[in-house]
């Protein structure tokens, strides 16, 4: 019996408990949205004209996620910020989200604080933290979680009220039931997925054996371009192994010419496809050529993608899981803990003592 069915050896690998957040994500959803039905959004930020959100890390991706499901939906366009500053084209008329699940993110902080400053519509989301005061010195609503873990194990909460806020402002419109039928449907793939199921069974184990030793290369499109971020990002920080995301169709005018050096890369580099059955349908066909050119050049790949997956929201979520699942199996074959991020930490002291 490998690894990934050893249920004690695991259960040694993750003291801290990420699978139990991986495991959690239809609850967070579920608990986030009823909670989100007490968080009052003025009627004014209706007339908010462009939307930016603020994040870094496991904070931004739900910003990122949301961004491109409303793409081509919304009546404002969407921006995410990943850094310090504020765009100059923030003003009274933009709503401005900020998502820190600690409440201490310096960038962050710097840009709100400029948004505060410029009169914008300011909503939080956090644990608390600095972002909290904030928030209370801008009049901000803040949606508030209760929920102990890493920022990257908390989407539950983070995308949800993202999600939330844009449909509760006309920017994004969920079907009636779309939260609960998506809850319904991750409770069912984790059957498939969690750690219950038998290598033999399972995706995600037998996908993560296929990633060993290798660097995984995950592409998708559209929205599935945003969840081939989320995967880069958990394999990262979960599995703490080189991952690189490409993004259709630009990589179809680079990426596929860069595969003759350095020489047997076949042995280095693994490709995820993540197929979306709502792309574009010539993506869908740029993904099948690039698949054939990759098998040309003696590259293991796997295409991934859902069976009636019924909006692109359940799409995108179980798209999510999957690769969550797929992160901390990866984790237990490299013999990690997966929570613990010692380089992150390293990085925020040393910008600490040069404050």
């Amino acid at each position: 019996m490998g690894i990934l069915d050893t249920e004690n050896l695991i259960k040694k690998l993750d003291p801290e408990g990420m699978l139990q957040s991986i495991n959690d994500l239809p609850d967070q959803i579920e608990s986030a949205w009823k909670d989100l039905q007490s968080l009052i959004i003025p009627a004014h930020y209706l007339k908010c004209n462009k939307v930016l959100i603020l994040g870094m890390g496991g904070s931004a991706i739900g910003g990122e996620l949301v961004s491109t499901l409303a793409l081509n939906y919304s009546r404002a366009p969407i921006f995410v910020q990943r850094d310090y500053g504020l765009p100059s084209f923030v003003d009274s008329n933009t709503l401005v989200i900020a998502v820190s699940y600690s409440g201490n993110t310096e960038e962050t902080l710097d840009a709100f604080e400029k948004a505060g400053e410029k009169s914008a519509k300011l909503i939080t989301i956090s644990t608390g933290g600095k972002i909290g005061v904030l928030s209370s010195k801008y009049r901000a609503p803040i949606f508030k979680i209760n929920y102990g873990a890493q920022p990257r194990a908390a989407l539950g909460y983070l995308f949800t009220a993202l999600l939330y806020i844009l449909n509760k402002l006309d920017l994004y419109a969920l079907g009636e039931n779309e939260i609960s039928e998506s809850v319904h449907v991750l409770r069912q793939y984790q059957k498939i997925i969690g750690l219950q199921s038998p290598t033999s069974q399972n995706p995600a184990k037998k996908l993560a054996q296929k990633l060993s030793d290798k660097i995984p290369l995950i592409m998708g499109a559209g929205p599935m371009s945003t969840v081939a971020r989320r995967w880069k990002t958990q394999i990262n920080e979960n599995s703490k192994e080189l991952a690189i995301y490409e993004v259709f169709p630009e990589l179809c005018h680079n990426v596929i010419v860069g595969l003759d050096f350095p020489k047997k890369l076949s042995d280095k580099i693994f490709l995820i496809s993540l197929d979306s059955e709502f792309d574009h349908p010539r993506n869908r066909l740029r993904q099948s050529i690039v698949q054939q050119i990759f098998r040309k050049k003696g590259i293991g790949f796997e295409v991934v993608n859902m069976e009636k997956p019924g909006s692109p929201l359940i799409e995108m979520l179980e798209m999510i899981m999957l690769g969550d699942y797929v992160s901390f199996y990866l984790a237990m074959i490299n013999e990690i803990d997966p929570t613990p991020v010692e380089m992150i930490k390293f990085l925020k002291d040393k910008l600490a003592e040069n404050k």
